[in-house]
C-alpha cells in the first residue's frame, strides 16, 4: 500500500512534504498517525520506490450531485427514496468534493475530463454530431490522460459510452452495443486516444439497455467486462487506469434487473425507473470496490466517481427539506454541478469534505501528478492531488462552464455569464439572484470586475463566432 508520506513524494513534495503542510481536521490526524507507522516496504515496489497508484474513474451519465444520499438527497419527488449506500460509504471512507462543476451536457464534459482543456478549445461546445462540433477528438493536438498515462507506463482501459468520436453510425447505434463481456471492441479512435483495451458502444445514445436479465442487460455486460479487466491486473507490476463511462442513469429510463417488471415506454422509458437505475449503478460501484479488495488492489487504487452533467427531469427532496431539480442542458448551476467522490484507503482521509471549487479540466493534471508526470502545455486544469491527502494544494479561484453558446465563470459566491449578468450564487442550488450594475455593492462590483477579466482572458466567444460561420 502507499502511505501518506509516499503520496507526498509522488505529488512532488519530497521527504519533508508531511512537515511542510499542516494536517487538516481530526480525521486526517487520526489517519496520518496510522500511516506514519505503516511499513515503508509494504508501500514500495521491488526497487524500493513508492508505487504509483492504479486509477479508476467512474463517470455516471446524467447524475447531478443532489441524486446521492451523501450530498443530502433523501427522496426523488413522487418516485421513491434515494438508495445509494455504496456511494455514501465511499464518501464516508474518503473525500467528498462539495463544489465540482462539469458541463451542462455529455460530450463537452467528457472532452474536458480527458484532455484537461475547456471544451471550446477542443471542438466540443456541444454534443457529438451536432452542427459545428468536430467529428472526433484530435488526440494529436489534444493529448488525453490515457495517452499521457500510457507514456508513463500505465495499462489503460476504456469501458462504456465513448461519445467523443467514432464509432458513430447514424441509425446503427444499437448494432454497435457490445453483446458480450468476454471480448474487447477494437475501434481505432479510442485506441489512438491512448486506450490499450476497450469495451464501448457508439457515440450516440444507448437507445436500449437490452432486457433486464442476466447476460442481456448492457450495463451488466459493461460491468462484467470491467471486473474481468481488474482480475487480469492481479499481481501485475504495471499500474492501470480505467475510464469507466457508465451509460446510466441516462435515458431511455427502462426497467433494470432490480425492477424487471417496471413501466417501459418503447422510446423514452418511464421516470418511475429512475430510482432503480441509480440504485443499480450504486450496487455496481460497490461490487467494483469489493472486487478490488478481493484482488488485493484496493489499498493502492484511487477510485473517483463523478457525474458528467446535471440530472434530467427529476426533482430531489433534500435532507434540509428543500428541493433541487436537475438542470441538464441549463446554464443554471444545476446543469453542471455534479458529485465527485474520491477513495484511496490510507491516503485520502476518511470522512473528509473539500469545500473548494474544482472542475472537470482538473482530472488530467491530477492523474498525471499522481503518476509522476508533468502536464503538457495548454492544460487549463489545476491538480487537486494534494487535496486528496488533506493538504491545501492550489485552490481554484474560479471554475468555467460552457454549453453551446452559453457560458459562465463562477466563484464560490458569484458567477458572471456570457450576457454579462452577475448572479449571487451564495444560496445556489436553491436560488441564483441577479445583481444589476446599478445595484452593485462594493463586493459585487469587485466580483464583476474579477470574473469579467477571467472571461476576457479565456475568450470563449471567439471560437463560437468561428463555429457559427462554419454552419
Amino acid at each position: 500500500m502507499n502511505t501518506r508520506r509516499d503520496f507526498l513524494k509522488l505529488a512532488g513534495y519530497g521527504a519533508v512534504g508531511a512537515a511542510l503542510f499542516p494536517r487538516v481536521g481530526s480525521a486526517a490526524g487520526q489517519v496520518s498517525q496510522g500511516l506514519e507507522s505503516a511499513s515503508a516496504q509494504a508501500a514500495a515496489d521491488k526497487h524500493g520506490k513508492p508505487r504509483r497508484p492504479n486509477i479508476v474513474f467512474i463517470l455516471a451519465d446524467d447524475l447531478g450531485f443532489e441524486s446521492l444520499g451523501c450530498y443530502g438527497g433523501v427522496t426523488y419527488k413522487g418516485l421513491g427514496p434515494v438508495k445509494t449506500p455504496n456511494l455514501d460509504a465511499m464518501a464516508k471512507g474518503g473525500l467528498l468534493f462539495k463544489q465540482c462543476f462539469a458541463c451542462p451536457v455529455c460530450s463537452p464534459a467528457r472532452s474536458e475530463a480527458l484532455t484537461g482543456k475547456y471544451n471550446f478549445r477542443v471542438g466540443f461546445r456541444r454534443i457529438l454530431s451536432q452542427p459545428g462540433v468536430v467529428d472526433r477528438l484530435d488526440h494529436k493536438a489534444h493529448p488525453t490522460v490515457a495517452q499521457r498515462l500510457k507514456e508513463s507506463g500505465y495499462v489503460t482501459a476504456l469501458v462504456g459510452k465513448w461519445h467523443l468520436g467514432p464509432p458513430f453510425t447514424k441509425g446503427k447505434e444499437i448494432e454497435e452495443i457490445p453483446k458480450s463481456a468476454d471480448a474487447d471492441t477494437d475501434y481505432p479512435h479510442p485506441r489512438d486516444c491512448g486506450f490499450d483495451r476497450q469495451c464501448i458502444f457508439s457515440g450516440g445514445h444507448l437507445g436500449t439497455y437490452g432486457e433486464p436479465k442476466p447476460g442481456q442487460y448492457t450495463p451488466e455486460l459493461l460491468q462484467q467486462w470491467t471486473l474481468r479487466f481488474l482480475d487480469s491486473r492481479k499481481d501485475k507490476p504495471e499500474p492501470f487506469f480505467i475510464y469507466y463511462a457508465s451509460p446510466i442513469p441516462h435515458g431511455p429510463l427502462f426497467p433494470t434487473p432490480l425492477n424487471p417488471d417496471g413501466k417501459r415506454d418503447k422510446v423514452r422509458g418511464d421516470l418511475s425507473n429512475y430510482p432503480y437505475l441509480v440504485e443499480y449503478l450504486d450496487q455496481q460501484v460497490g461490487e467494483l470496490l469489493a472486487r478490488l479488495t478481493t484482488l488485493g488492489l484496493r489499498e493502492n487504487t484511487l477510485v473517483m466517481f463523478a457525474g458528467d452533467n446535471g440530472s434530467y427531469g427529476v426533482t430531489t427532496q433534500m435532507r434540509d427539506g428543500r428541493e433541487v431539480t436537475g438542470g441538464k442542458g441549463s446554464p443554471a448551476d444545476t446543469g453542471a454541478w455534479v458529485p465527485l467522490l474520491a477513495s484511496w484507503p490510507g491516503v485520502v482521509p476518511a470522512g473528509s469534505v473539500y469545500e473548494g471549487l474544482v472542475d472537470f479540466t482538473d482530472l488530467l493534471p491530477t492523474c498525471l501528478e499522481l503518476a509522476g508526470a508533468t502536464p503538457h502545455a495548454g492544460v487549463d486544469g489545476v491538480s487537486f492531488a494534494p487535496q486528496l491527502a488533506g493538504q491545501p494544494g492550489q485552490p481554484r479561484e474560479w471554475v468555467f462552464v460552457l454549453g453551446g453558446d452559453r457560458w459562465y465563470a463562477r466563484e464560490t459566491k458569484w458567477k458572471l455569464n456570457n450576457t454579462r449578468q452577475l448572479l449571487d450564487v451564495s444560496n445556489s442550488p436553491y436560488a441564483e439572484t441577479l445583481v444589476k450594475p446599478q445595484d452593485d455593492t462594493p463586493a459585487s462590483k469587485a466580483a464583476r470586475s474579477r470574473l469579467q477579466a477571467v472571461l476576457y482572458k479565456l475568450n470563449p466567444g471567439k471560437g463560437e463566432a468561428r463555429t457559427k460561420r462554419q454552419k
